[in-house]
């Protein structure tokens, strides 16, 4: 239920297409979740997407870098487990298939290193961009990264897709939509037929692995992991009601070792403190911890 109000706050903007006489409009407030810029429903943006865009003008982006670095530093990954939209929609599909399906560990500890490449990815981009607008060779940067300037997944992330990309094809099918454009190689079109392949993507690995672009794509929960680590929230285990079960391990859509974490305090850079841990334990074991 907190996940969908989450979902719903963060996308409020799309009541006021539902009732005109709303008047609401986006609050230019980052968030380190994976929210797009370009969606016409978002309320506030992704703290990753006002970075990449703030550092392609350039700007300094104390900000959003300021939002990372404080709810990462406290709260860890509880924004990805609790408001981020593409959080909501994968344990939806998860909920709509059943089950927890684990994949092999070898194979898990190898994919989840994808998400930091991304982000090392996209940061390097966006920073050399930045730099580079400081000497005679910015425009050309700028002009060999085409639509990518913004960053490697700002166009092209499910959720922009959803929210933006497919709205506006439908919105203006019957003019000729600027977004089936096939002009050149960096013409809108190819980048539809991307971001619609990363959307079919999101949904098959979400509906293969719980959580998929949470565990293995996103940039955003890269950054927020690296926090998460040190965090003041986490999760602690007593080991006097702790049975070892391991139904907290069997339900976790992260595939978090947790019997193999300190019982005093877990702080695990993929967990989401999403909290289903929490509930499924039958002795009460666990419980979340601020210290």
């Amino acid at each position: 239920m907190c996940e969908f109000t989450g979902f719903l706050l963060l996308n409020a903007l799309a009541f006021k297409y539902v009732y005109p006489f709303i008047e609401t409009q986006a609050i230019p407030i980052p968030i380190p979740v994976q929210a797009s810029l370009k969606s016409a429903y978002s309320l506030v943006g992704g703290s990753l997407d006002y970075v990449q865009v703030m550092l392609s003008i350039p700007v300094l982006p104390l900000i959003p870098v300021a939002s990372f670095f404080i709810a990462g530093s406290i709260l860890g990954r509880f924004f990805c487990g609790w408001l981020c939209p593409m959080g909501f929609i994968q344990d939806l599909i998860l909920k709509i298939r059943g089950g927890n399906p684990k994949i092999n560990p070898r194979h898990h500890e190898m994919l989840k290193k994808i998400k930091f490449i991304f982000l090392v990815a996209t940061l390097f981009i966006s920073f050399t961009l930045a730099l580079s607008q400081f000497t005679e060779h910015g425009v050309k940067y700028k002009r060999a990264l085409g639509p990518f300037t913004t960053g490697i997944l700002f166009h092209i992330q499910p959720e922009t897709t959803l929210t933006f990309t497919i709205p506006q094809i439908v919105a203006q099918y019957g003019y000729g939509s600027d977004l089936l454009d096939f002009t050149t190689i960096w013409s809108p079109g190819y980048l539809t037929l991307l971001g619609l392949s990363i959307l079919i993507l999101f949904l098959i690995g979400g509906y293969l692995v719980p959580w998929f672009w949470c565990r293995y794509i996103c940039p955003t929960g890269a950054l927020m992991g690296i926090f998460a680590k040190v965090s003041f929230l986490g999760l602690s285990r007593d080991p006097s009601k702790c049975t070892k079960c391991g139904e907290c391990v069997s339900i976790c859509p992260m595939q978090v070792r947790i019997l193999d974490m300190p019982w005093e305090k877990i702080n695990d850079q993929e967990c989401t403190l999403c909290l289903e841990c929490v509930g499924a334990c039958p002795t009460g074991a666990l419980s979340p911890k601020l210290s």
